[in-house]
């Protein structure tokens, strides 16, 4: 199953490996490919220092939590999404964050379902009758039912 991960889940599993999130993108079996726009990782570079004041850890020990978190996600080059794709998802994201429109642009592109820790967002797309959003706890079900 192809999931596209947002910002706050790769946050939430650098700051929290052993939660929920962390257990779900550092299953040893792989049961979910994970996704992201290929500029998340510029995106954490420039959040360095909030994640090391966040965390109270160090910077080597949060520099290894980077790495090993996204060595699981498959990176994507945006300009592969369809012109289509783009339209769509502006249109969804419009009135919630047009910042989030890589995203959704992603999951579109890719029919497969956005994991986002964003309530707004989440609930701003599930307004709008958009249903590839998919919770956290609705990953560990289904992960759970593959076992």
């Amino acid at each position: 199953m192809n999931i596209v991960v947002d910002t706050n889940i790769i946050f939430s599993a650098i700051l929290n490996p052993n939660g929920k999130i962390g257990d779900l993108l550092l299953d040893p079996l792989d049961r979910f490919a994970f996704f992201a726009p290929d500029f998340l990782t510029t995106e954490l570079a420039r959040h360095h220092k909030k994640l090391i004041s966040l965390s109270k850890l160090s910077e080597s020990d949060i520099l290894f939590l980077k790495k090993l978190v996204l060595s699981k996600v498959n990176w994507v080059d945006l300009d592969t999404v369809s012109e289509e794709s783009w339209m769509k998802a502006f249109q969804l994201v419009k009135q919630i964050d047009e910042f989030d429109a890589p995203f959704v642009a992603l999951s579109l592109n890719m029919n497969s379902y956005l994991w986002s820790g964003d309530k707004k967002l989440k609930n701003g797309l599930k307004d709008l009758s958009y249903d590839k959003v998919i919770e956290t706890d609705s990953l560990l079900e289904i992960r759970n039912a593959l076992d």
